[in-house]
């Protein structure tokens, strides 16, 4: 049987056999989370607020009201619930009687007592079969909804008490079976979150004794007993040490060779770099991570520099190793290993020759090379205060052998290749190098043209063409220095990134530029990766999907997947935190979209470009269709083949992509409106209406702008319809009344033209809608009764409902409220029965408006919190607001001190998305409200800056009445 409630990891309840960690917001989450923790016992309010809102400013004004809330929600959640519980109130505290055999966590706790019990009988397989079934319960971070010092002591306890010894038992079953590969496997996860417990290293020492590999098991040993002395936990690293011991002791291992110290210290450090520029922060975290507590003190480590190409990881490693060089007077070692050059890699076994040499001990060629290895190891045991470079490494198959030789040294790698497999069994430390702040690149630029001035202007943009690159940078700065200072500006403007990227540094002699410098790291590649990255830069958005890569590539989803890790590995993609997720730098990017045009026949980036647009466009409309299914949607374009758009199991699942692919919506729709119309207008009839729900007026314009102009060139009259419509509806919202209308009035000419009633019917309430905000409320109601007319006509019933609502609201403003009440109920039937949410909302609004016109405030409160409650949910930023708005008028006839917050809201939310109109009423409101809380002040700024807006927004008769208002004030 599973488990109903689930608090090893999120607070998650099973409903319908299906373990759902999202079924509710994060504090109402939590709140389940606390009473979980201590089940069928009473925690009292005062216990559930330091669990549920540890910092006292998050705590709601009412937290008793809260709980009860949070209880009536879960309560409903309870009956579909595979466990049968019981939530009780309690005199003020809560009870949850359930079953702990239903709680995740004693599931846990009695799987691991069977482990034991078995173990006793000697069934060693059987007991990692329950200690797996056991550790599988913890599905991340225990208690996660569950913040403040009462969670994470829980927290804590729970990891390092129960997970970590249960981990630690298994693995050590598994060892007695001799299953050394499978310990060595689960211990790479365990010691990301654990990479110092003694327990895991000791696990971690035997198995690689048990495969035989007893040179990575030394090497292991040693970095680890160095950091516990660095710590000062002596009598671990003494235990550590005994361990090692009685391994070596069994495996029957001799000690390495024994050879003279060398004459001199080498000193092999390449001349330091000229201007080196900032970097200040990096140099810092090279210091912190070569030594120990004790200031100046080198510690045996290995710090892996890595980065895209041509971002200075060489530069930076030198440069630190010059200011350091002082605390490795045993000597610096240093090679090029040619990773990513023109000439032949590296490879281990010249390494170790090489540094032979540089150590007075020539090779001799007749000893094997296992041999000269230990010869060198044993040459830099004891050497504590050495330093070595390798540098420009291809890969970690080029220096996994040579790192269990350095062991007692200072190892730096550079590579523009992530060496992730480096880690396991090294604890290397890794730093990556970022493009330089704007700032310091800057100052890299300019160091060295002494004389030669470059104006503000020009010395930005030059910046930002280098992306903060010091390759390019460097080669920039010395074109400039060979021009004239006359010729400096014209040049500095013309400069444009492919420029840069082709052009500057070639000279005819061989000198590099920045796509030489790419092209190194790109040829290294495979052919299916050299060409999904340049059909990658094709794409028109800042952040890359797996997804949309494999629609971009057209090969398998395993392969592509394959291919796009190996460019985040290689660095020619960068990963943000998103996983699955990637970006390019701007240089790369262009070096990709040239690659495309140089390497990939046009018919193929058509091919590409049309299978990335085809991907947006038809997830976006499953998308869509979750979200919105009452909406109606116009002919869509057939999927190009082999494309697999995105599917959405809940609403939640299609906003989260929606908010994810925001940005990249909108390049795609810049992008098609140059070059392929019909996808440019549907893809943005399909995402305004999440741009506008979630108050993102300013994304609207901009696509639905050129989703008119797409559609117009496509010759598609009713997209082009559908596209004004939208654009007036945001236009609108902005406070552009001048532009709403003459989108509208263009819309209602092709509509009648071409006798399209729905058309005709959208564009009169949109009118209607226009009217209102200048204040003729009579003028609409005749346009939204010709759209009610059509919509019954035609049997709109989306239509019918949101007609009826504004209807309502105009009848509303003329003091009709009895005919408002009746359309408000025929619009409230409308939208229950298709399903639409917003015009619910929108439709109880104006219900708590009425109500409280007429002083029936409790009613009117009910219905404005309904509407607040499902405009939240949906979430549907404008009526939010039209909802916060109406409770504020009724909290201020009620005099509650929530009004002023209510009013506030509304305007900081129309000032964070510009949402004008809205704004300019929630104005008014927050004067009345503060005025009505003895705020004269206050309520006169208020007032002038809404004033202002109807003013601005071409609704002077509202601006002079709020003017009124305001002398009756004043003194």
């Amino acid at each position: 049987m599973d488990t109903a409630f689930g608090i090893l990891g999120r607070t998650a309840l099973r409903v319908d056999g299906i373990v759902d960690e999202g079924w509710g917001a994060p504090q109402l989450r939590a709140f389940l989370g606390a009473l979980l923790i201590h089940p069928n016992r009473r925690v009292s309010v005062a216990t559930l607020k330091e669990w549920i809102w540890p910092d006292e400013e998050t705590a709601p004004r009412h937290p008793m009201a809260t709980l009860q809330s949070y209880a009536t929600r879960i309560r409903r959640c309870l009956p579909n619930a595979e466990a049968h519980s019981v939530l009780a109130a309690d005199d003020g505290a809560y009870r949850l009687e359930v079953d702990r055999a239903e709680i995740d966590l004693y599931r846990f706790r009695d799987r691991m007592a069977d482990v034991r019990a078995v173990l006793q009988d000697g069934r060693s397989r059987d007991a990692v079969v329950l200690a797996v079934q056991a550790i599988d319960l913890w599905r991340g971070r225990p208690l996660d909804d569950l913040s403040g010092p009462r969670a994470e002591t829980r927290r804590i306890r729970l990891l390092h008490d129960e997970y970590l010894p249960a981990n630690t038992l298994q693995l050590e079953v598994q060892l007695t079976l001799n299953e050394y590969g499978e310990v060595l496997g689960r211990l790479n996860d365990l010691q990301e979150e654990y990479p110092h417990a003694i327990s895991l290293a000791e696990l971690r020492m035997t198995a690689l004794h048990g495969l035989s590999r007893t040179a990575e098991s030394d090497a292991y040993y040693f970095e680890f007993r160095r950091w516990l002395l660095d710590n000062g936990d002596e009598p671990a690293a003494d235990h550590l040490r005994r361990h090692q011991e009685n391994l070596r002791n069994r495996a029957g291992k001799p000690d390495p060779l024994s050879l003279p110290e060398p004459a001199a210290p080498p000193r092999q450090l390449p001349h330091d770099v000229d201007h080196f520029v900032g970097r200040a922060g990096l140099l810092q975290e090279l210091d912190l991570r070569t030594t120990t507590k004790t200031a100046e003190e080198s510690t045996g480590c290995v710090v892996v520099l890595d980065g895209i190409p041509g971002v200075g990881k060489t530069a930076l490693a030198v440069h630190w190793a010059h200011l350091a060089q002082h605390r490795f007077p045993d000597g610096q070692l240093f090679i090029n290993l040619n990773g990513f050059s023109d000439d032949a890699p590296v490879p281990p076994s010249t390494v170790v020759d090489e540094f032979l040499s540089a150590l007075g001990h020539p090779p001799d060629r007749s000893v094997d090379p296992r041999s000269r290895r230990l010869a060198l190891s044993r040459l830099l045991t004891g050497r504590r205060r050495m330093l070595v470079v390798l540098d420009n490494a291809r890969g970690t198959e080029q220096v996994k052998d040579l790192i269990p030789l350095l062991t007692s040294c200072v190892v730096i790698v550079t590579s523009r290749q992530r060496l992730t497999n480096l880690s396991i069994g090294t604890a290397t430390r890794r730093v990556r190098v970022e493009p330089m702040p704007d700032a310091e690149a800057a100052a890299l630029l300019t160091a060295p043209l002494k004389d030669r001035h470059i104006g503000p202007e020009d010395q930005d943009h030059l910046v930002r063409l280098c992306g903060g690159l010091p390759v390019a940078i460097t080669i920039l700065a010395d074109q400039i220095a060979a021009l004239g200072v006359q010729q400096i500006p014209g040049f500095a403007r013309h400069l444009d990134r492919r420029a840069l990227l082709q052009d500057i540094g070639d000279h005819g002699d061989g000198s590099a530029t920045v796509h030489t410098v790419f092209s190194l790291s790109y040829q290294r590649l495979a052919p299916p990766e050299r060409r999904l990255f340049r059909l990658l830069g094709l794409h028109p958005g800042s952040e890359i999907g797996i997804d949309v890569a494999r629609a971009c590539d057209g090969r398998t989803p395993m392969e592509t997947k394959q291919s796009f890790g190996t460019l985040v590995g290689a660095h020619l993609l960068e990963r943000p935190v998103i996983l699955d997720r990637s970006r390019f730098h701007d240089l790369l990017r262009e070096y990709a979209a040239s690659c495309a045009e140089r390497d990939e026949p046009a018919e193929q980036r058509s091919a590409a470009e049309r299978r990335m647009l085809t991907f947006y466009l038809h997830s976006a409309e499953h998308a869509n269709r979750m979200l919105y299914p009452h909406r109606l949607t116009l002919d869509g374009l057939p999927a190009e083949p082999g494309v697999e758009p995105l599917g959405f199991t809940s609403a939640a699942q299609a906003a989260s992509w929606f908010d994810r692919e925001r940005f990249n919506l909108i390049a795609a729709i810049q992008f098609a409106a140059g070059h392929y119309h019909d996808y440019a207008w549907r893809l943005a009839d399909t995402v305004v209406i999440y741009f506008d729900r979630h108050g993102f007026y300013q994304d609207s314009r901009t696509v639905l702008e050129l989703a008119v102009a797409a559609a117009r060139a496509a010759g598609h009259r009713e997209g082009e319809m559908s596209s004004l419509e939208g654009l007036s509806k945001v236009c609108m919202i902005l406070g552009d009344h001048a532009e709403a209308q003459r989108c509208l009035e263009t819309s209602l000419r092709h509509a009648q033209a071409d006798g399209n009633e729905r058309a005709q019917a959208t564009t009169l309430y949109h009118l209607g809608r226009l009217q209102m905000q200048r204040g003729n409320p009579a003028g609409a109601v005749d346009l939204y009764e010709r759209c009610l007319e059509i919509a019954r006509q035609i049997g709109d019933e989306a239509g019918l409902a949101w007609s009826h609502c504004q209807i309502g609201a105009a009848l509303r403003t003329l003091q009709r409220h009895g005919d408002a009440l009746f359309n408000l109920h025929q619009a409230k039937w409308f939208a229950e029965r298709i399903g639409d949410q917003s015009a619910q909302a929108s439709t109880f609004a104006v219900f708590g408006a009425v109500h409280r016109d007429q002083g029936e405030l409790h009613s009117a409160m009910a219905y404005a919190q309904q509407a607040l409650l499902i405009a939240e949910a949906i979430p549907d930023l404008e009526i939010t607001v039209q909802a916060w708005v109406t409770l504020a008028e009724i909290a201020s006839e009620r005099t509650q001190p929530d009004a002023v917050d209510y009013a506030r809201q509304a305007v900081q939310v129309c000032r964070d998305t510009q949402n004008v109109s809205a704004e300019a009423h929630a104005g008014d409101v927050l004067g009345d409200v503060h005025l009505a809380a003895g705020e004269a002040a206050e309520a006169v700024t208020a007032w002038q800056l809404a004033a202002d807006l109807f003013d601005r927004i071409g609704n002077p008769g509202r601006a002079a009445q709020i003017q009124a208002k305001i002398g009756k004030v004043l003194p």
